[in-house]
């Protein structure tokens, strides 16, 4: 029982439906008051993963048999949870909502990992810091234009190339593209488990991931690419806030690289 109660709690932090939807309307907090500050959204993303992850570890210390009989539902219903937010992605048009649903779909997969003794923390760590440069940007977009919608301001590949290009970084990073922090968790949840079952990981895990690509086209399509309107004031980035920027993407860059060397070194022959 006292196992059960912490996935639970921890399904709070790793989002599983119907428990996600306190943490989704929590990252749509727009900027009226603290926690709809980027900075404060920043911790978030970081902090609840770690939370999670150390509830399941409590977890499975408190009962580890009788844990593990628990751990393939919780991945089962991880897997759907995931696939459910990235089919409702293809139709978000707010960059907030956008990202929240991303971060619940993304997270959702730390149960699959956790069914097959893949440890959880690096992977958690990867797939939210991942989504932290768009966190950002799309902060930024919301405070040229209003509101980070897609198909508000389109053009912006003309009207703001600095921006637009690590707008275009960012959300191939966050969808977890090859070489990201992101794409290098999947991989670890896909193929670092042991005994697992090919369907029940694999399946999710690739659904998922093709439906977030196609999420981030859209994205794409719909603020980066077009025509730009004549009646409204685009202003890129400073030098100096794109130098930061990239500079940010570039650490998490190094880290992904840091997670390649990990699971090189624990994949079993």
């Amino acid at each position: 029982m006292v196992t059960l109660l912490l996935f639970l709690l921890a399904g709070l932090l790793l989002p599983l439906f119907p428990l996600s939807i306190g943490v989704n309307l929590l990252l749509q907090r727009t900027h009226q008051g603290r926690l709809g500050e980027p900075r404060a959204q920043a911790a978030l993303l970081l902090l609840m993963p770690l939370l999670g992850v150390g509830l399941i570890a409590l977890g499975l210390a408190v009962a580890d048999d009788r844990a593990a009989a628990l751990t393939t539902p919780f991945a089962l219903w991880g897997g759907a949870t995931s696939l459910f937010y990235a089919f409702r992605m293809l139709s978000a048009r707010d960059g907030r909502i956008w990202l929240a649903q991303l971060y619940t779909s993304a997270l959702a997969l730390i149960w699959i990992g956790v069914a097959h003794q893949v440890p959880p923390l690096l992977p958690a760590l990867g797939l939210a810091l991942s989504l932290l440069p768009l966190l950002f940007l799309f902060d930024s977009l919301a405070r040229r234009f209003g509101i980070a919608r897609v198909g508000l301001y389109p053009g912006l590949g003309l009207r703001m190339p600095r921006f637009s290009t690590l707008f275009v970084i960012a959300v191939l990073v966050a969808i977890g593209v090859p070489f990201s922090p992101g794409f290098f968790a999947i991989a670890d949840l896909a193929f670092g488990g042991v005994g697992r079952n090919e369907l029940v990981t694999l399946l999710p895990l690739g659904l998922s991931w093709l439906l977030w690509t196609w999420a981030g086209i859209n994205l794409l399509t719909g603020i980066v690419f077009g025509t730009p309107r004549d009646d409204l004031r685009y202003r890129d980035l400073d030098p100096r806030g794109a130098l930061a920027q990239g500079a940010g993407m570039l650490a998490l860059a190094l880290f992904g690289l840091f997670l390649v060397e990990r699971a090189l070194s624990t994949t079993p022959p």
